[in-house]
């Protein structure tokens, strides 16, 4: 029997929410063995903004795949019925805080490790590409950028969107004065799969952006990181 291969996709930036990077779309969809993909949209980071939910639809109606949304900022009764019936799971972005605490205050975490270690794709962009992490750089509390907690299926750190200098200067920063463990900083336009919790590819709809392993004595591209682990 073969192992159940865990994967999760985190987009620093990009794709069908922000009207950007269609590739990146793509990207998420090609990680899918199955040939009738059921993908669930959740927008809770920006309050099940219906722009956000139409943009979801208008991108993925055409492709033949089974489609759905749950609005979890309203209602909690059958979401895990509806995850678990899923083979990919997109997280739009927002405020991660906001959709992390909609999260422990419903007891849903259990849920995304269920799927999770069930195979389904966890997948999602800026709040959605981070909140599986260990520990968070967000600027959801206020506008300076500060470390919060995430729900731990990934190991270290991570932050969205380092390709804004003043973010990936505070995660570098941050890192150096262990107020966050060594992690991972993507830029926008980047996706990277982890298989397992450990990163296993970076596919970049932009160039000259990608993602960086940071700890306390380095800053290096996440391929050559990858590559390094390959080898050991």
């Amino acid at each position: 029997m073969n192992k159940i291969q865990k994967k999760i996709i985190s987009i620093g930036g990009g794709g069908f929410t922000h009207q950007s990077d269609k590739n990146l779309d793509e990207f998420v969809l090609s990680q899918c063995e199955s040939k009738d993909i059921k993908i669930g949209f959740l927008a809770t980071a920006s309050k099940d903004d219906k722009k956000k939910i139409n943009f979801f639809y208008n991108r993925f109606e055409k492709l033949n795949l089974q489609l759905s949304h749950y609005n979890l900022c309203t209602e909690v009764k059958n979401f895990s019925e509806w995850i678990l019936n899923k083979d990919i799971i997109y997280i739009g972005g927002g405020n991660t805080s906001y959709m992390l605490n909609v999260w422990r205050e419903n007891n849903l975490s259990r849920y995304f490790k269920r799927a999770y270690e069930k195979g389904i794709i966890l997948s999602g962009v800026s709040a959605g590409a981070v909140c599986w992490f260990d520990w968070i750089l967000s600027d959801s509390l206020g506008s300076i950028l500060k470390p919060i907690k995430g729900i731990n299926l990934i190991s270290g750190s991570c932050t969205p969107h380092s390709s804004i200098a003043e973010r990936i200067n505070q995660f570098e920063l941050n890192i150096k004065n262990n107020k966050l463990p060594p992690g991972i900083a993507i830029d926008d336009g980047v996706a990277v799969l982890f298989i397992d919790g450990k990163p296993s590819q970076v596919y970049s709809s932009r160039k000259n952006h990608d993602a960086y392993f940071i700890d306390k004595n380095k800053k290096i591209s996440l391929k050559e990181y990858i590559k390094k682990k390959d080898y050991e």
